[in-house]
């Protein structure tokens, strides 16, 4: 055997001594060996175009391996719930905080309007023939006596309705779907009880055969108006004296020829009968809202007493400024100063009690709150329709345009339940 052939552990070395070489010189090149790199340009290639292939299937492979990886799905999903998270921010949740800072800064202006020239304490003009508050017999307010069957006198459920405009049929049908009973129920009806209908003088009879209650709305003024008007010998009679913002209004009720054709076929007692409600119906404290209740056609503005408001916002207004509590009768708009008055309402009754404790407080318990939380049931605003809040109660749903009438029902439980049916449309 030739010292070449011997093995590596015996060569230059003694018996039972492993040779080890270095390892430099166990390295294999074996790259060279393999074909080109696919991004090379090799001169066997049969075109560039393939090159561009290859890279495209790398890169699908790469990307398919990435989305498949644990952790990319993970921070996939918590970037998708983050930019959710984000949209549902900016339009749902920013837009509401912001209207709530509004309205607090427009609230905390309310019991300046004395001294901050705020809408509200100015002298009210008197207005003949027209009842500016009233209060509702409390034997009317719901109880349930002992026994659970009415006494004699007493009611078990008051009813609401909103704008009802003429439409006969549709406000039967409503009160057969609330088992309406003249007997222990009782009907207050929102105003706007006439007009744009197919039968005006028919849901006047009918809420008189029923001694419903009544507040006056934009549309019942203005054919009380207009009976007013023909029953003088012109429009500019003094008997209108007292209306002078309203002129433009009185003229172009004056146009209106159906509205003059329903003024004229008014009797005398169902004329009594309209100009009989009130603008304010004051109805007590209920079990089944806040504070007081008070019925209206239009709304209220803030920190002035009922007896001072004004008898054409409170029949007209849907919104008010926020800067100067204004009301007006037109809809609410985005970006606007204005914002549904009910807003603002809902707003100043939530803040009430923390006010009032806040100044009992700093007066040591001296000074008592004059002020008492109040819930207003309303109708007139048909575009916003059926809106229920803590505080206020909007029950106009567009009966006349084909919308539906829709009545509130309480009972002596303190429970409340909205009735609607579906109207034909008389307008």
């Amino acid at each position: 055997m030739s010292s070449l052939e011997q093995p590596l552990y015996s060569r230059g070395r003694e018996p039972g001594h492993r040779y080890r070489r270095p390892l430099i010189e166990q390295c294999t090149n074996k790259w060279r060996d393999e074909s080109p790199h696919r991004y090379e340009m090799s001169p066997d290639r049969a075109t560039p175009g393939e090159d561009f292939v290859d890279c495209l299937e790398d890169l699908w492979d790469n990307t398919t391996t990435l989305v498949k990886a644990p952790r990319f799905r993970r921070l996939l999903a918590v970037a998708f719930v983050a930019i959710v998270i984000t949209v549902v921010l900016c339009i749902k949740v920013w837009p509401f905080v912001d209207e709530e800072r509004i309205l607090l800064a427009s609230v905390g202006k309310s019991g300046t309007s004395a001294s901050g020239g705020l809408f509200g304490l100015n002298l009210r003009p008197h207005f003949p023939g027209m009842t500016q508050v009233q209060t509702l017999d409390p034997l009317l307010l719901p109880r349930l006596p002992r026994g659970r069957s009415p006494e004699a006198g007493n009611k078990t459920r008051l009813i609401f309705v909103g704008d009802i405009h003429g439409c006969r049929d549709d406000l039967e049908a409503l009160l057969n779907k609330t088992h309406f009973n003249p007997v222990t129920d009782h009907l207050i009806a929102l105003g706007d009880m006439v007009s744009k209908g197919p039968d005006s003088r028919g849901v006047i009879d009918l809420l008189r055969g029923y001694n419903a209650s009544c507040v006056r709305g934009n549309h019942d003024d203005r054919l009380l108006l207009l009976v007013e008007d023909l029953q003088s010998t012109s429009l500019t009679s003094k008997k209108n004296s007292h209306f002078p913002s309203d002129l433009a209004a009185q003229a172009a009720v004056s146009r209106d020829t159906s509205l003059k054709e329903l003024a004229l076929s008014l009797d005398e007692a169902q004329i009594e009968w309209l100009a009989s409600c009130p603008v304010i119906l004051r109805i007590g404290t209920m079990k089944a809202f806040h504070g007081e209740t008070v019925a209206v056609h239009g709304g209220l503005v803030l920190d002035v007493p009922l007896e001072q408001q004004d008898p054409l916002s409170v029949m007209n207004m849907r919104t008010m400024d926020l800067r100067t509590h204004v009301p007006s009768e037109k809809h609410e708009q985005k970006g606007g100063h204005a914002k549904a008055w009910y807003k603002l309402w809902n707003k100043h009754q939530q803040l009430l009690p923390t006010r009032q404790g806040w100044s009992r407080l700093k007066s040591l318990g001296r000074k008592k709150p004059a002020e008492k939380q109040m819930t207003v049931i309303y109708g007139h605003d048909s575009k916003t329709g059926l809106k229920l809040r803590k505080y206020t109660k909007g029950l106009d749903s567009g009966c006349v345009v084909g919308g539906k009438l829709t009545a509130l029902v309480v009972n002596g439980n303190g429970k409340q339940k909205i009735v609607q049916v579906d109207c034909k449309g008389g307008r």
